[in-house]
């Protein structure tokens, strides 16, 4: 035991030390938070005011949809909930009534458009009010902010009409055209707590990440870490002191120790940041939560992904010789990693179905996947028990199965074996 403490200590110092880990470890929470910045407030950054033109023969909806889009630079109406009014900015408009919609009017007001002087105009026909329908032409069609901006004050300029012919008023035609605010509420087995349905989808799915980036970045470490003793022919001296079994125990408890090291540099991380001043991510996580037994468990499923994987990449690394070989052997061992985010999402919206459960309890899924499922709804205490026996059942096979490779592969040059050849290491005693 002393010597393989010994191993883990080298592996854990050594990579914590080296520049590549302290600049990851600070880039990428800054990367994240960049990721979920940037975006949202580029995407509503008001980028100037808009002129466009509104062509229908019926005056007064034509003067009805430019209220609207006058009113939508000011106000935020359903596109954000009322507690959120005027912190995002908005696009003003600039628009011009025109009620002669002839071809004429519509070629200039094209040839405007292609020249910059405009930048779009929305063609109303005559029955647009019972077709529901009209056309925006847009100098820039990819700008969807502003199509969405047009389509939305011409449906309320026609409801408003439709509601003013029964018998409403303008005040009450846009109170029942108003936004409805809901509340979440969570239920689990602690209780009724309000939840955000933004912030409680992504928060599982940023937990599955962190094990999904670190099961794999480390589980690459262990394998890289083999063959560069192997090719340096370093293993042979240190195999005069310790056993095969003893070496990759040390190797992946060492790297092990790294990655909870980082996640916990992260945790604490994500945690100022999401207290911090960025609203954008603040709003979006408020009142997100995790349970207290999903926090718990989250060490123990991240151990048996990890201890799983690197296993299973440290064969690898002693069966090959260089990391072009691995290469080719990587994909195998990957895709159940790639399933599990490829799925994720489906699962996180409905964590009960046959297909989570399954994932949940095959041994290459079920520790990121049983995870999400604790993250998102409680399942039953014997599912979760039955999902970690089977995991530490497979990962003790797995391990005696790694080791029989190692002890072999780590001292085996020149070529990559064969299967045959594997199944041969097998058997040695």
């Amino acid at each position: 035991m002393r010597k393989v403490l010994l191993i883990v200590r080298r592996e854990y110092v050594v990579r914590v030390r080296t520049k590549a880990f302290v600049i990851f470890t600070v880039l990428m929470p800054l990367l994240l938070g960049t990721v979920m910045v940037l975006p949202g407030k580029l995407m509503t950054q008001s980028s100037g005011e808009r002129h466009i033109a509104i062509v229908s023969a019926d005056s007064a909806m034509a003067n009805a949809v430019k209220a609207e889009l006058v009113a939508s630079g000011v106000a935020d109406g359903e596109v954000a909930p009322p507690d959120r009014k005027n912190k995002l900015p908005r696009t003003g408009f600039d628009v011009m009534v025109l009620t002669d919609p002839t071809e004429a009017l519509r070629h200039q007001l094209t040839t405007q458009v292609r020249d910059g002087n405009l930048d779009g105009f929305a063609w109303l026909d005559a029955d647009a009010v019972s077709t529901r329908k009209g056309i925006y032409y847009s100098r820039n069609a990819s700008d969807y902010m502003e199509a969405f901006t047009v389509s939305r004050a011409l449906r309320f300029a026609l409801s408003e009409r439709e509601l003013a012919e029964h018998g409403f008023s303008a005040t009450q035609a846009k109170k029942l055209l108003g936004p409805v605010d809901i509340d979440t509420v969570h239920i689990d087995n602690d209780g009724a707590k309000k939840s955000n349905g933004m912030g409680a989808f992504f928060l599982p799915f940023l937990l599955l990440f962190a094990i999904y980036i670190t099961v794999l970045l480390y589980g690459l470490y262990v394998m890289r870490s083999v063959i560069e003793e192997k090719s340096s022919r370093v293993v042979e001296v240190l195999l005069g002191s310790v056993t095969p079994m003893q070496l990759m125990a040390g190797k992946i408890i060492g790297v092990g120790a790294v990655g909870l090291t980082q996640i916990g540099i992260w945790a604490a991380a994500t945690t100022l940041l999401g207290t911090g001043s960025a609203a954008i991510i603040g709003d979006m996580m408020k009142d997100a939560h995790v349970s207290t037994t999903a926090l718990l468990l989250f060490p123990v499923f991240f151990i048996l992904g990890y201890a799983t994987y690197s296993c299973l990449y440290a064969a690898i690394g002693a069966m090959v010789n260089s990391d072009d070989e691995a290469q080719q052997l990587q994909f195998p061992v990957t895709l159940p990693l790639v399933f599990c985010m490829a799925f994720a999402t489906a699962i996180i919206r409905d964590p009960g179905t046959k297909l989570a459960f399954w994932l949940s309890m095959f041994p290459l899924t079920s520790p990121m996947i049983m995870f999400v499922r604790i993250s998102v709804s409680m399942p039953p205490v014997w599912q979760i028990a039955l999902s970690v026996g089977i995991s530490l059942v497979s990962l003790y096979g797995l391990v005696w199965l790694t080791s029989r490779i190692y002890r072999v592969g780590i001292l085996m040059y020149g070529k990559r074996p064969t299967l045959p050849e594997i199944l041969k290491w097998l058997r040695y005693t």
